[in-house]
């Protein structure tokens, strides 16, 4: 019998999102996600995450809910709150849950960028401007885990 964890925490993919996020700060548990989510991400951060799933300044603004421009003006080193960062270590945990499902991150990618019937013929990218669409890629990340495909 497995421990229950909360708000579905998977250990298996911290590596996953250290890497994503080019931090080394540990992430053993969900309150160490809150943490890191308080103390916010610096804007490099969140261009190495960028880089590494293949976004650009126009998507990554749409799913973090901020300007293009707020993000081309914020420095290197600037650190973001609380909701941006929230959203950015978010984006890096459904890429590293999705590498892990897929086997491949290059894999995952293209299926983020096809239309899919389980998802009401849209495209999974675009659904990630909310949290229910975050909500739904994982559900749909867990039915293609377990073999349930619609």
């Amino acid at each position: 019998m497995t421990a229950v964890t909360p708000l579905g925490f998977d250990a298996s993919n911290n590596k996953g999102i250290l890497r994503y996020l080019d931090i080394d700060t540990p992430l053993q548990n969900i309150y160490d996600f809150i943490e890191l989510s308080r103390h916010g991400i610096t804007k490099k951060t969140l261009l190495h995450l960028a880089k590494t799933i293949d976004f650009d300044i126009k998507e990554l603004a749409m799913v973090l809910h901020i300007s293009e421009r707020t993000i081309q003006r914020y420095e290197l080193n600037k650190v973001l709150n609380i909701e941006t960062s929230s959203k950015a270590i978010q984006l890096a945990k459904l890429y590293a849950k999705g590498e892990n499902v897929f086997g491949d991150l290059d894999r995952f990618k293209k299926w983020m960028e096809y239309p899919s019937v389980a998802l009401a013929s849209k495209r999974p990218k675009d659904l990630l401007d909310t949290t229910f669409g975050f909500q739904l890629l994982n559900e749909e990340l867990i039915r293609i885990e377990h073999g349930i495909f619609a």
